[in-house]
């Protein structure tokens, strides 16, 4: 009786031993991977703290590109580049202002990631008064067979207490069709 407690014992320890040295499950998202709410292009969700619209994600136009270049020198297309312009209705959906700077960050199916650049977002240091709108469009030049997936919006100042969760939104393929 006393070998046999003890061979339990034993069997116990080297099940506890294996179970304690296996290698962890890892966690999705590679390693800038971000936890975020998801969406579709041009669905409007609350974050809680703002109600985000992608409102256009496309390949800039003629148009655009003289307005482009009065906020950023560096999104002028080549023969390899282009220009994807977004632009993003947001509505203040808590009793303060929102004076936060975001992040817009576009990735294609492979996970390559650009990002918007501040100097090149059309009222970057929005100020949103508590119960209002306010509007934000940005550029960026990405190599001619970039086509994006998804777009995330993050908090770039925000605190862990303010309650800005990122957003994650799907891009359809007939967004930006190849040129």
């Amino acid at each position: 009786m006393f070998i046999r407690a003890k061979w339990l014992a034993v069997s116990l320890f080297v099940v506890l031993l294996a179970a304690a040295g296996a290698a962890p499950t890892p966690v999705p998202g590679g390693a800038n991977g971000v936890s975020a709410l998801s969406a579709k292009l041009g669905e409007t969700v609350f974050n809680g703290v703002l109600r985000i619209k992608i409102v256009a994600l496309r390949e800039a136009t003629d148009a655009d590109h003289a307005e482009l270049a009065a906020r950023a020198s560096d999104l002028t297309p080549t023969a390899d580049k282009k220009v994807l312009v977004m632009q993003s209705l947001l509505r203040n959906g808590v009793h303060d202002d929102f004076t936060d700077l975001l992040r817009y960050t576009l990735a294609d199916k492979d996970d390559v990631s650009v990002e918007i650049p501040d100097n090149a977002l059309k009222n970057a240091n929005i100020h949103i008064l508590q119960g209002a709108a306010g509007r934000q469009a940005g550029a960026v030049l990405v190599d001619k067979d970039f086509v994006p997936v998804k777009l995330i919006v993050q908090c770039a100042t925000c605190g862990a207490h303010s309650g800005f969760r990122p957003v994650r939104f799907t891009v359809p393929p007939v967004t930006v069709p190849p040129q």
